[in-house]
């Protein structure tokens, strides 16, 4: 009994469209895994192309193998030549986005107040424990949580 026979004689524009449904819901959803399953369909009907009426068992192992390799393949590659520049370690931290940049006083106690960058409040730590008055502008070198450590600005 023959339980892919249905597939025998398949279009090969089903298995790109296949392909092209699975990108579109990797787009969607943005997992980045369904990438290499939606490749492997579109070449399996781009091998219908060149070899109509292969079987359905043929093609579903063909698919099945392809989606594997491809996504082994795909991850290998990613994590070997992917992204490296250490731009996502501060995905969700604001406050380390913060260093480097130039801050406007608004209140200091002692060590701590708060500053303001591009119009949002931040609370501040002083780095060497002084403080300044308000309005100074002063230059944001480090980030403890959500506080900014800061200092005088040279």
């Amino acid at each position: 009994m023959q339980l892919f026979t249905f597939l025998t004689d398949i279009s090969p524009w089903w298995w790109i469209a296949f392909g092209i449904a699975l990108g579109v819901v990797e787009m969607a959803t943005m997992s980045f895994f369904l990438i290499w399953p939606a490749l492997a369909a579109i070449a399996v009907g781009l091998f219908l192309i060149v070899a109509p009426g292969t079987s359905g068992e043929i093609q579903i192992a063909v698919f099945a193998i392809l989606a594997v390799v491809l996504t082994f393949a795909g991850r290998y590659l990613l994590h070997r030549f992917g992204e490296t520049d250490g731009a996502s370690d501060n995905l969700n931290s604001r406050a380390n986005l913060m260093v480097g940049r130039h801050a406007q006083v608004q209140e200091f106690i002692g060590p701590e107040g708060s500053v303001t960058v591009d119009g949002v409040r931040w609370h501040a730590v002083w780095q060497n424990g002084t403080s300044s008055k308000r309005g100074a502008t002063v230059k944001i070198i480090g980030a403890d949580g959500m506080s900014l450590l800061i200092e005088p600005e040279d």
